[in-house]
């Protein structure tokens, strides 16, 4: 959370993290996929700008109740090749750190399910990723310019779950309710109730 005015090069940063995430969150990917080989789906927006963080992407979670539990990895370690698994969760959590500056990183949890294709190339059954932690994302961050419509539709469809998931959880916490109800709003609802001016068109790619 940033509780203040964040830096035009704060939110570019914020924005660029936030995209990986969502393209790992959107990825479906063939049986037999090892982590290592989607690591770069959560960097490619980061290295538009020439940036980069030094720690995984992604880890295992514990059925044993570690933190980080393999066998899986989602991360530039080649070497781990181990195959993402229906039913594996794992975090995704790029992240970017300048510095003596700030640190940024946009995390979640996933669970890896069977992906609903239209076709199956070879037999293969491929997979797809499902969002556990439900959490406003903080719009204040994002530079809307460089989101694409795609990503936006993301967004909204993510608070709209949040919303959805966590509000009937807060009926009796009528102040905490109205703050989910305001941060999981549409990105434009949340940009004019800010009085910040929406872009003109969402780029087709940013």
């Amino acid at each position: 959370m940033h509780f203040g005015s964040p830096t035009e090069h704060q939110r570019r940063c914020y924005t660029r993290v936030l995209q990986g995430h969502i393209a790992l969150s959107q990825a479906v990917f063939p049986e037999g996929t090892p982590g290592t080989a989607i690591d770069t789906l959560a960097r490619l927006p980061l290295w538009k700008d020439g940036l980069n963080y030094r720690h995984g992407t992604g880890h295992g979670v514990g059925a044993a109740l570690n933190v980080h539990e393999g066998p899986q990895s989602i991360s530039t370690r080649y070497w781990i090749t181990t195959p993402l698994q229906v039913g594996m969760i794992c975090s995704n959590e790029p992240g970017y750190y300048e510095d003596g500056g700030f640190g940024i990183r946009v995390e979640n949890l996933l669970v890896i399910k069977e992906a609903d294709t239209e076709f199956r190339f070879g037999g293969a059954t491929f997979m797809s990723f499902e969002d556990l932690t439900l959490v406003p994302i903080q719009t204040k961050m994002i530079n809307t310019t460089l989101l694409t419509s795609s990503e936006e539709q993301w967004l909204d469809s993510y608070h709209k779950l949040v919303w959805e998931r966590v509000s009937p959880l807060l009926a009796d916490k009528p102040d905490v309710l109205a703050w989910l109800k305001r941060n999981t709003a549409p990105l434009q609802e949340q940009l004019a109730a800010a009085g910040v001016a929406a872009p003109a068109a969402a780029m087709a790619a940013a």
